[in-house]
């Protein structure tokens, strides 16, 4: 991974990819609780991590 890599937050809906995961149910009141409590971050072992929900709704094919 490069130095200056920005993180990414992929679905992975086959469960096969390597890397730390986190499991986050696809519904709007999840989504809105673990960024409300910062928990992507520490999740995933990614120091400073901020996580728009609208970013998620888009991933999750809810677009706002």
């Amino acid at each position: 991974m490069a130095v200056n890599a920005k993180p990414e937050l992929v679905i992975d809906h086959r469960k096969n990819l390597p890397g730390r995961g986190a499991w986050l149910h696809p519904s709007e009141s999840c989504v809105t609780t673990a960024v409300r409590r910062r928990a992507f971050g520490p999740a995933l072992r990614v120091r400073g991590l901020t996580v728009d929900p609208a970013d998620l709704a888009e991933i999750f094919g809810e677009a706002p």
